[in-house]
């Protein structure tokens, strides 16, 4: 039975990513209990990016959705940097991108597939837009991602297979980084298959605050734990 609904999985989405920012500043020096937090933090970005995707099919507006996303990626731009670097006065400012720039990415990956008609022309656009994502956090494969969901969301089964593949290359990528440092959470990406096997298309409650929750919470979070990390160092 399919029992979720749109906002519970953008819930889940908001405490993974709550658990895996708490687990990056505060708990390093708990092995056990960083990597179970960061293992449910790879939920978040694949959730992201499946409502990148569904919102870009059922939207009224893309371009009020995507001038969303644009603004908010430039918002949170400053509460990312102070979050990673403890200051906003750093070239990183400009050159390593949040997460939500990585979502904006792929919703012009989209744009481009629904909009270009000649074939080589629309696979060139997509390459370049995802050599762009390079520069953003969790790059290349949250594009791939939203293009993913959107292309085969008429066939589930194709749609995991090809998530899951590409899931798998994302944890390949990183096997150097989880050798050298004990570190498998990346596996954690897989977890969102069930989890979106179970979502049953619905919205839930249609409350405004369900429609902004990520948005405001992102940048919000960023800089209170960086506020409370810098504070006890």
């Amino acid at each position: 039975m399919k029992t979720i609904n749109r906002n519970v999985l953008k819930y889940i989405a908001i405490a993974a990513m709550l658990s895996d920012h708490i687990a990056m500043l505060f708990m390093a020096d708990y092995p056990p209990v960083y990597f179970a937090m960061r293992l449910i933090g790879r939920l978040t970005a694949a959730i992201m990016c499946f409502f990148i995707a569904e919102g870009f099919h059922y939207t009224r507006s893309r371009y009020k959705y995507g001038m969303r996303l644009g603004i908010f990626a430039l918002i949170s731009q400053f509460a990312y940097t102070f979050f990673e670097s403890g200051t906003l006065f750093t070239y990183r400012l400009f050159t390593d991108w949040n997460v939500i720039f990585t979502l904006f990415i792929g919703f012009c990956v989209l744009l481009a597939y629904e909009k270009i008609i000649n074939k080589p022309v629309k696979w060139i656009i997509i390459g370049l837009l995802c050599a762009v994502s390079f520069f953003g956090d969790w790059m290349i494969i949250a594009p791939l991602w939203i293009l993913c969901f959107y292309v085969f969301r008429d066939n589930k089964k194709k749609r995991f297979v090809v998530f899951g593949v590409l899931a798998a290359l994302e944890v390949a990528s990183c096997v150097p980084f989880m050798i050298s440092n004990g570190e498998i959470w990346q596996i954690g990406v897989f977890l969102v298959i069930p989890l979106l096997w179970l979502y049953n298309g619905g919205k839930g409650d249609n409350s405004p605050i369900h429609k902004w929750a990520f948005y405001l919470f992102y940048p919000l979070h960023l800089i209170a734990l960086a506020i409370i990390h810098w504070a006890l160092v």
